[in-house]
């Protein structure tokens, strides 16, 4: 699973530290990107917003309509998934 850590979390916006991402060149930042971008974000997430210069990502999300926490749970454990398989495009 990637490393996170939750920094701040009110109902309907969550920040997340992932380290990894400050380590990551401008290269991989566009992959990663474009991995993002295939996910299916499911109703209730409204915008999702990486700062690779602090390392951090911030959700904002309905409050009720998703469990956010599971969410980044499952979001983390399949980037793992296509890292380990070496997932490319």
């Amino acid at each position: 699973m990637i490393s996170y850590r939750i920094i701040h979390h009110i109902p309907g916006r969550i920040r997340i530290e992932v380290p990894f991402i400050k380590k990551l060149s401008r290269s991989e930042l566009l992959q990663m990107s474009k991995q993002l971008s295939t996910i299916s974000i499911p109703e209730g997430i409204k915008d999702i917003r990486p700062n690779p210069l602090s390392g951090s990502i911030v959700i904002t999300y309905e409050h009720g309509k998703i469990d956010i926490i599971e969410y980044i749970k499952t979001v983390s454990s399949n980037m793992e998934m296509q890292k380990l398989v070496g997932v490319r495009d």
